[in-house]
């Protein structure tokens, strides 16, 4: 395992990222290290709603004390359309849900723009992935998140509190964020299964997780299968998602958020 440096370093590297993973409904970017305070260390973050319209940006910190304990208060858990969608992914028979989605797009206009979630019939390798890609030329990117692992379900008499979906996409990582950051398109699932693999492998069991809702163990499971639930889909044309509907691996397609696209 590599040990990363303390202090904002690690922040960025491990916290950062781990804010991403544990907010797929936002979109969070321009990390910096916001400096020294008493006892404590900070990092910050600028982020947005994931929406399919424009929204404003809001300021995300993170706080580290002398101690290693690690809040974050403006950074709450998934909240709204998206996080549900993502909440409501499970494996199983399609009863209806397909069927429902179809007629619910099919009645709104093809040119909107959407934010969604494409969930899967069975988890997918990144083999089986690829293919799909292939089947209708996708290119992975900014605006193509995979759903590792969905979240726990909240059960009233397990005394350990829920925990968040694992969503990646390779600019979670603080040095994937720059405008020059290149994807690797039909392939792309390879890769970022990789690098999630690797951002795993920078953890220790020591690393305070749990104001993300997120755990070690919880990771590297979810690391050590790879297998894809579903997809978060970043503003994309309604028709172009419209087209993975019939696909026999997609069981349904959840819409979070549709707008106009005002260019």
């Amino acid at each position: 395992m590599v040990v990363l440096p303390s202090g904002g370093q690690r922040m960025a590297t491990v916290h950062a990222t781990a804010a991403r993973v544990a907010n797929p409904d936002k979109r969070l970017f321009d990390g910096f290290d916001s400096g020294e305070r008493l006892l404590q260390s900070a990092y910050t973050l600028w982020g947005e709603p994931r929406l399919a319209g424009r929204s404003e940006p809001e300021r995300y910190e993170i706080v580290e004390s002398l101690f290693g304990t690690i809040e974050a208060p403006s950074l709450d858990g998934p909240s709204g359309s998206l996080a549900d969608a993502i909440n409501g992914v499970e494996t199983g028979p399609d009863e209806g849900q397909k069927e429902t989605a179809r007629k619910t797009m099919d009645g709104l206009p093809q040119t909107l723009v959407a934010t969604a979630v494409v969930e899967f019939t069975q988890p997918m390798t990144t083999e089986q992935l690829i293919a799909f890609n292939r089947r209708h030329i996708l290119r992975g990117g900014p605006d193509v998140s995979y759903i590792y692992s969905p979240p726990t379900p909240y059960d009233d008499s397990d005394p350990n509190p829920p925990l968040n979906a694992v969503v990646w996409n390779r600019d979670m990582i603080e040095e994937n964020t720059g405008s020059d950051f290149i994807y690797q398109h039909e392939t792309e699932p390879e890769t970022a299964l990789r690098e999630f693999r690797n951002w795993v492998g920078l953890l220790d069991e020591g690393d305070d997780l749990s104001e993300f809702g997120l755990s070690y163990p919880w990771l590297a499971q979810a690391a050590e299968e790879g297998a894809v639930h579903g997809l978060v889909i970043d503003r994309w044309k309604l028709a172009d998602l419209r087209e993975l509907l019939p696909d026999q691996d997609v069981k349904t397609i959840r819409l979070a958020d549709v707008a106009f696209d005002l260019g």
